[in-house]
């Protein structure tokens, strides 16, 4: 992989860690950073996946045991719920963990083509009922 132009000091030999956060299975954000982190090559990052999140308590519990500031790092979350999705987001600039909301604009735009709410269901892509094709 070519190199960005950057002070190599600036990260050195450390591996960046991207958290995958989810308050269903997690597959979703984890296939899409996956892909994304397939255009740097083998073991450009590595991925620690949270699943099943339901409150920011346990967003909180997990990064003071496993988070280390001094290894770069960033999350990616898809949360059915906007409410929940807002205070883990705030919790995580607090830390001043970087962000990517996966699932939110993308609701936002199929709402405003189809004129509908979004159920905000938790795992509904995974659901037998689902008619998501």
């Amino acid at each position: 992989m070519a190199k960005l132009d950057l002070d190599d000091d600036v990260f050195g030999q450390v591996i960046p860690l991207i958290y995958v956060l989810s308050d269903s299975r997690g597959e979703t954000a984890n296939t899409v950073v996956m892909a994304a982190a397939a255009q740097f090559g083998d073991g450009s990052v590595e991925i620690k996946r949270l699943s099943n999140v339901k409150d920011v308590e346990t967003v909180r519990a997990y990064f003071d045991e496993n988070f280390d500031p001094d290894r770069p790092s960033a999350v990616f979350h898809t949360f059915a719920n906007g409410i929940l999705r807002r205070e883990i987001r705030r919790e995580l600039d607090r830390r001043g963990i970087p962000s990517i909301d996966l699932l939110g604009p993308a609701v936002t735009v199929i709402s405003t083509l189809t004129g509908e709410e979004p159920t905000r269901a938790i795992g509904a892509v995974y659901k037998e009922e689902s008619t998501v094709q």
